[in-house]
């Protein structure tokens, strides 16, 4: 079957006086719906996760509380602080031998976080100790010291920008408190509103025997507010430690302990995501290797995890750690895709890298995760698995080794990771990184796909429909990990998404190279914009798709199965005679 549909007709009319013939000129599109083309992959379309912008803490994560372990100001191990930035460790960059001269956003001063507030004849005074931690894993803890007390003394956590406290929904509160003897008060939580109103109240056991106390109860809010906060009251001299004060709504994502906030979640799964890619991007590499995203930490008690400063200029808590990424990937039927680190820092950064004996550590930590997904219970890590709550396997499918790394160590580390992930995991893709600063061929051995990564003006995704037209085939196929349109377009605009969605098509109609691609970055708190364009916005009452979000939800919701054959022909038609004329344009007291 042949098709024919005119989609653009051109008329040619000089402006000049005298009688002319005009060609009309057609360009057809010629469909063939007999010849199938290459067919579009089911996994072409997933997302990627970074903490940045405050996309997990302050975001997907549902943790209410902002530094509840009192870790925010931890500073990394060599680090240091001058006025408000923060100060790498020298490491020399492993491309040059430099040492390049960075800085980084640092927010002094106080606790961050929490306030206190006093009466007019209140005294009372907090600082961070590391006395006596709860976990050693996450040792700060905050004193509180009242001397005096005329009214209540309040702790006050507003949370990331305002909590969004909603009428009738319940709250978690749990508390780790040690309280001196000589405190004979009491300790009560409230949910307040911007203006002060009380939401919730309840009272928290208060037990001075200098002990630490894991305790939880629930508030049930009373009104709605978006801009609410988080009190804990003293009414009595004396001293009083807290280890950790966390607030979560019940309501989360598929209930979830721990879990995604409901509202960011459902963003997420509306794209219907065939994979998730994490923990990152820039993350996974650190600052410094010693400033790197690590996994294993990011397992276990939510009290217990240290978190680590983001390359992005604030503290990840570690919340929305790896079984959490595993559960979500299994709740919206998504591919998990793991990133792992190389023994290379962040190359945009410092571009520290490991010495060469510490490889292997890199590589069996990678080995470790792959294990803690998949292994059987029987193995170190599958058994750590099922003590956590998921006896049976997580859906690990990818694994990227390294992010926007380049240059003749990485290849040489990136062989080295292929072969030993191979040997052992021989079902798995595997995932090498191709980036635009690299000229040259790839020097490595093999991988199953190549990562490049597009942030561009939108003229470039208009020009480059075609880029992977001209792409060699055979070696591996494509994975367009980072991509987005935003250059010149603000936080984004309509202009962009249509570029985006043009470049999407290109994608498609090389569905035989190109097998997955994600859009980047994926989320932003509008309060903490670190990035230019982001896909999807929200704060703390409510979450919204960007132009961008619907291209990429109608691409994947309307995804071809296969491409057939087609080709477009010019053609010119008959002559047509046109009287002489002019054409004119007039205003009066009007903008043109």
């Amino acid at each position: 079957m042949r098709i024919r549909k005119c989609i653009l007709t051109v008329l040619f009319l000089p402006l000049v006086a005298g009688c002319h013939k005009v060609s009309h000129v057609s360009e057809e599109v010629v469909v063939n719906l007999r010849q199938k083309g290459t067919d579009i992959s089911s996994s072409m379309y997933g997302v990627f996760f970074e903490e940045i912008n405050h996309a997990g803490d302050g975001g997907l994560y549902a943790e209410l509380v902002q530094n509840r372990s009192f870790e925010e100001d931890e500073i990394p191990e060599g680090y240091r602080i001058e006025g408000t930035k923060l100060i790498p460790l020298a490491k020399p960059y492993h491309l040059t031998g430099e040492i390049r001269e960075r800085s980084f956003e640092w927010y002094g001063g106080k606790i961050r976080g929490w306030n206190l507030k006093t009466g007019d004849l209140s005294e009372a005074s907090m600082r961070l100790t590391k006395e006596r931690p709860m976990y050693p894993t996450a040792p700060n803890n905050l004193e509180l010291f009242i001397q005096k007390t005329t009214g209540a003394v309040q702790l006050v956590n507003e949370g990331y920008w305002g909590m969004g406290i909603r009428q009738n929904e319940r709250y978690h509160l749990r508390t780790i408190v040690r309280v001196d003897p000589g405190y004979k008060g009491t300790l009560t939580a409230k949910l307040l509103s911007e203006k002060g109103d009380i939401l919730a109240r309840a009272l928290l056991p208060c037990i001075p025997d200098g002990e630490w106390h894991d305790m939880t109860l629930v508030l049930t809010s009373v009104a709605t507010d978006c801009k609410s906060s988080l009190a804990i009251e003293f009414d009595a001299p004396g001293k009083v430690w807290l280890d950790y004060v966390s607030l979560f709504p019940e309501n989360t994502f598929k209930k979830r302990q721990n879990g995604l906030r409901k509202d960011v979640a459902e963003m997420v799964a509306g794209l219907q995501p065939a994979f998730f890619r994490w923990p990152g991007g820039c993350v996974v590499e650190g600052i410094t290797l010693n400033n790197r995203f690590e996994w294993k930490k990011t397992l276990g008690d939510p009290a217990a995890r240290p978190g680590e400063y983001s390359t992005w200029g604030y503290h990840c808590s570690y919340g929305f750690g790896y079984y959490e990424m595993l559960q979500f990937c299994e709740d919206i039927g998504a591919k998990a895709m793991y990133v792992c680190n190389v023994g290379l820092s962040c190359q945009f950064r410092m571009g520290e890298a490991s010495e060469k004996s510490d490889i292997s550590y890199y590589i069996d930590d990678c080995l470790d995760a792959i294990e803690y997904a998949l292994g059987d219970t029987l193995t170190e890590w599958g058994a750590r698995r099922a003590a956590d709550g998921h006896p049976a396997p997580f859906p690990l499918q990818y694994i990227e080794i390294g992010n926007e790394n380049w240059g003749d160590e990485y290849d040489r580390r990136f062989d080295m990771f292929y072969q030993a992930i191979k040997q052992k995991y021989p079902q798995l893709t595997l995932i090498y990184n191709e980036m635009p600063e690299r000229n040259g061929p790839m020097g490595i051995t093999k991988t199953d796909m190549v990562d490049p990564h597009y942030y561009v003006a939108p003229e470039f995704f208009f020009r480059n429909t075609d880029l992977f037209d001209h792409y060699e085939r055979g070696k591996h196929t494509v994975y367009v990990g980072e991509y987005s349109c935003n250059r010149g377009v603000g936080g984004g605009n309509m202009w962009a998404a249509l570029s985006e969605a043009a470049f999407i098509g290109g994608m498609e109609r090389n569905g035989d190279l190109v097998k997955m691609a994600s859009y980047a970055p994926l989320l932003e708190n509008r309060n903490n914009r670190k990035w230019p364009t982001n896909l999807i916005w929200f704060d703390s009452e409510q979450v919204v798709g960007r132009g961008s979000y619907y291209v990429q939800k109608m691409a994947v919701e309307n995804r071809p199965t296969y491409n057939v054959a087609n080709d477009k022909v010019l053609r010119a038609t008959d002559t047509a005679s046109y009287v002489p004329g002019h054409i004119g344009f007039g205003s009066w007291a009007t903008a043109v």
